[in-house]
């Protein structure tokens, strides 16, 4: 009778790992499909939020292209249609997230075409240089902090009430120079310091619902660094190559699989956290 017991459990257990492991291969399969999700994705005409949109509406995703050129706009949108494995049309905005009736716009035109908000990417971001003895150093302080803080402050704020009924994610661009002091870019460094402060203490705030999380790239080739020029461009990223142990910079589509994976169920139990993305 004891052996009659001992193999009806073996075979429970064998058939309970059986469907673990079926269970574990479709959550594991569908976990990067983004279909039926509605992602907004700020500053992604253009840069790395071009390519985080065109990676989501790749996985299947309905997503909003949102900037203040309307032909980029346009450009991406139909790009990112073409890469859509079900041919979804993307939500086309002109805003400028600086403007509080722009961003109000924004987001009820979002929720006017889809009715719901799944996953909020605050990418918009402007990198200016000053020192302290610039004489416009407070007018690259204020334009800085506008687009690369506020912005995503009060854009979070309006979207917190769709994002809360879904379930959905709140996933900031910071950068390693949040962490990584230079000069001539304290503005910068400090408004994307304030994304990261900003991010914990959402994810305080909104759990268990709402998931809070920020990506902090190193050098990514973007629209951001063309006002360097291609000669300093160059040699910045030679110089880059140089003290990275994967020798080389990232391109946006490095940043957008970033992103995808903190919106994912993947990262279902990550909150707050910041993910650095700079090859070492």
């Amino acid at each position: 009778m004891n052996s009659i017991y001992l193999l009806c459990f073996l075979a429970f257990v064998s058939i309970g790992n059986a469907m673990i492991s079926v269970n574990l291969q479709n959550e594991m399969r569908n976990s990067r499909n983004f279909t039926g999700k509605v992602v907004l994705v700020t500053g992604s005409s253009s840069g790395i939020g071009e390519g985080i949109v065109k990676l989501f509406s790749a996985l299947g995703a309905s997503v909003v292209v949102t900037g203040r050129n309307s032909s980029e706009v346009s450009r991406v949108a139909k790009e990112a249609q073409e890469l859509s494995p079900n041919n979804l049309k993307p939500l086309q905005v002109v805003a400028d997230v600086t403007k509080s009736d722009d961003l109000h716009r924004l987001l009820n035109e979002t929720i006017e075409r889809f009715g719901k908000l799944h996953v909020l990417v605050n990418n918009a971001g402007v990198l200016k240089s000053a020192d302290i003895w610039d004489q416009y150093v407070m007018d690259v302080f204020d334009e800085t902090f506008k687009v690369n803080l506020r912005a995503y402050v009060e854009l979070s704020h309006l979207a917190v009430p769709y994002l809360d009924e879904t379930n959905g994610t709140i996933i900031s661009t910071s950068s390693m120079l949040s962490m990584r002091p230079h000069t001539f870019l304290m503005a910068y460094g400090a408004s994307k310091a304030g994304v990261d402060f900003m991010t914990k203490v959402l994810a305080l705030e909104l759990g268990p619902k709402i998931r809070v999380n920020a990506v902090n790239p190193g050098h990514t080739r973007s629209n951001l660094n063309h006002i360097m020029g291609v000669q300093a461009q160059q040699a910045l990223e030679n110089h880059i190559i140089e003290l990275t142990p994967l020798k080389r910079v990232a391109d946006p589509l490095d940043v957008a699989k970033g992103v995808v994976f903190l919106a994912s169920d993947d990262a279902s139990f990550i909150t707050g956290a910041n993910l650095v993305i700079d090859g070492g």
